[in-house]
This record gives C-alpha cells, sequence and structure tokens, in this order.
C-alpha cells in the first residue's frame, strides 16, 4: 500500500510552508481547538455550501457555540487536494471534501469508486455511501493510510452522474464513441473508458473545457447534467446520454488531532453533523438537475436514454478496466474492491425487497 508521508516527502516542507503563510493572511493566528476551519474548492452554487452551511448551524447550535465553524470557498486556504491535506496535516484546514479522485491522494485505492457502471442506480449509490460497514472500512483505510492524520466524517455525493454529452454526434451505443475526442479528468480509469469505446480522452483543466467545446478541440465532454449547466456548456453541446458510467461520490474528512481534541459530546455532534450534510447533499442534487435539465431543453439539446439492452453494450467496457484496476493497485485494490462490491451487494438487495413488496 502506497504510504502518504512516503509519497509527499519531496514536497512536504514546499506545501507547509505554503500552509503556514496562508494560515496568517486568512486563520485566526492562534486557532483554538474549538474552531473548525471548514474549506471546499467549489464555489456557493454547488451542494457543499449548502451542506457547510447546514453543519455549521447543527454543529454551533448544539454545542452551545463551543464549537464554531468557519466556512472558506474556493481556494482561500488551499487550493487542490494534494494542498488541502497537507493544510489539514499543519492545522490550518480542519474539514475539507474531496470526490474519490482527490482523495485518492491519501488513499490510493479508492479509485475503485470510479469502476465504471458499479453503481446502479441512485438508490443504490445513496445506500452504499452511507452505509455503516463500509463507512466503518473506509474510515479505518484513511487513518491507516494517512498515519491517523485524517478522519472520514461522511461519505456523500457531489454532481450525481457522469454522462456523455456530445456537440454533434449522438452516443446510442459504445460504437458511437468511436474517433470522437472527449474531456476527461486526470484519471486513468475514465479515460481507460473513452479509449476501450474507440474514443480519445483529453485532459483538460475545468475553467478551460468551454473554449475547448466552442473551438473543437474536443467533440464531447463527460460530466454531470448539473456541472454542464453551471458552467452553460449546453451552449456548445447538443446531446447528452444517461448511460450513468460513473457516480461522484464525495467526501468530508476532518484533521484527527482536532477531533480528538473535542470532548465525547462535540465529537458526537460534529460526526451527526457530518452524517447530516451527507443528507443534505444527496437531497439538493435531484433539484439541481430539475433546473439543469430545464436549461438544457431549452438550449435545444436532446436527452438521450439508453435502453436496457443498449445499457448491456456499454456495461460490457468496465470488465477490463476492473481487470487493470486490480493490477495496478494489487492487493490493496482487492480489499477495497471487496468491501465496496459488498456494499452494492447489500444495497441491491434492500432495493429488490422493497420493489418486490410494492410491485406484486
Amino acid at each position: 500500500m502506497l504510504d502518504f508521508k512516503t509519497a509527499y516527502d519531496s514536497t512536504r516542507t514546499t506545501l507547509l510552508a505554503g500552509a503556514f503563510a496562508l494560515a496568517g493572511a486568512f486563520a485566526p493566528a492562534a486557532l483554538s481547538a474549538t474552531e473548525l476551519n471548514l474549506v471546499f474548492l467549489a464555489n456557493e452554487d454547488d451542494q457543499e455550501y449548502d451542506a457547510a452551511l447546514v453543519f455549521k448551524n447543527f454543529v454551533e447550535a448544539r454545542t452551545g457555540g463551543e464549537v464554531t465553524v468557519n466556512i472558506f470557498v474556493g481556494a482561500q486556504l488551499c487550493g487542490s487536494a494534494n494542498e488541502c491535506f497537507e493544510s489539514m496535516r499543519a492545522g490550518v484546514v480542519n474539514m475539507y471534501t474531496a470526490t474519490a479522485g482527490g482523495a485518492s491522494a491519501i488513499y490510493p485505492p479508492v479509485q475503485g469508486m470510479d469502476v465504471p457502471y458499479t453503481l446502479s442506480s441512485d438508490r443504490v449509490a445513496q445506500l452504499v455511501l452511507q452505509d455503516p460497514e463500509f463507512t466503518t472500512f473506509m474510515r479505518e483505510k484513511i487513518l491507516e493510510s494517512s498515519n491517523d492524520d485524517i478522519l472520514l466524517l461522511a461519505m456523500t455525493q457531489t454532481g450525481g452522474w457522469r454522462n456523455f454529452a456530445t456537440k454533434n454526434r449522438p452516443i446510442r451505443t459504445p460504437e458511437d464513441v468511436s474517433g470522437l475526442r472527449f474531456r476527461t479528468i486526470e484519471s486513468e480509469i475514465q479515460q481507460r473508458l473513452v479509449r476501450s469505446m474507440g474514443g480519445s480522452p483529453t485532459p483538460i483543466p475545468w475553467l478551460e473545457v468551454y473554449t475547448a467545446l466552442q473551438t473543437g478541440v474536443v467533440d464531447g465532454t463527460k460530466n454531470s447534467i448539473s456541472d454542464i449547466a453551471n458552467m452553460n456548456f449546453q451552449e456548445q453541446l447538443g446531446y447528452i446520454t444517461l448511460d450513468g458510467h460513473a457516480y461522484m461520490a464525495s467526501m468530508w474528512f476532518i484533521d484527527n488531532a482536532t477531533f480528538q481534541s473535542l470532548t465525547p459530546e462535540q465529537q458526537q455532534v460534529v460526526l451527526d453533523g457530518g452524517a447530516l450534510m451527507s443528507t443534505v447533499q444527496f437531497g439538493i442534487q435531484p433539484r439541481k438537475e430539475l433546473d439543469a435539465f430545464a436549461k438544457w431543453t431549452e438550449a435545444g439539446g436532446e436527452i438521450i436514454a439508453p435502453t436496457e439492452e443498449e445499457m448491456e453494450l456499454f456495461r460490457e467496457h468496465a470488465g477490463p478496466i476492473r481487470d487493470w484496476y486490480l493490477e495496478r493497485f494489487e492487493d490493496a485494490g482487492a480489499e477495497f474492491l471487496e468491501a465496496f462490491e459488498a456494499a452494492v451487494a447489500r444495497a441491491e438487495a434492500i432495493v429488490d425487497s422493497d420493489r418486490a413488496s410494492a410491485m406484486r
């Protein structure tokens, strides 16, 4: 298993120096143990902001003001997952949220969450990410991998499902991806999915995607409908295929030193507040998608919902990527997938049972 401290020895001194400099610029000179500096790198339009406000109100009210929460939006205290985790180690940042890709900085096998088509529905995804057994597994592994520095508070989602969206060619089967250039994130799993279907993955910074679509640098992108609408990509795109190849899981973290410094009563409030944040983010996403789909249709975009037979063709591309993941991460990857897929199986059984009780 990759050791986090070893991986960052070469940059630790620089990052810590930057973190302390930022602390002087943006944080109190001496942060009280009862103050939590909460950071998320999105803007106030994202569901993380709503969740952070709910968390702040919950914690401050239920501790009688003994624990206060300072919310920092965007890159005020840190600008990337690596920087934010190092700032947590420095005590500058106390809480931070990251996707599976960002969390891989401290626990690389978590990238297994992005193996395509593993999660089958919103109900299953929510049950998996709020599964107590899987949460306990993740908490233990992240503590171990970060040398007890970073504690997982709760798991949730940020943005919903990644789908194929294109300018001029509708994607109805994997064969339609062939020859197209898709903007991807810096993720080997995401890039392998595009390649396996005959497309060309093209990593492009988020703020440059609109121009890349406009100028024809890429023919499409792999994003959720809400992310597309937030950035007005619907002005450059014509088709979105709801294949749901990846679910954008998200995790809230707290630096373990600060958490352990709280009283047991305060710890319980913070944990309960984290669980509430998770629920808030799950609930807000469908409402955001309502507005996003309205913007999409108003722009004249077409929505393609693959049939079950067509989805089977898409799912065929998951197996080789799962095999690559297991080869890349070896025993640690096998351990993660065993826990993750067990949580998926439990969730699917619950959903199937509930459906069967009504659909007689």
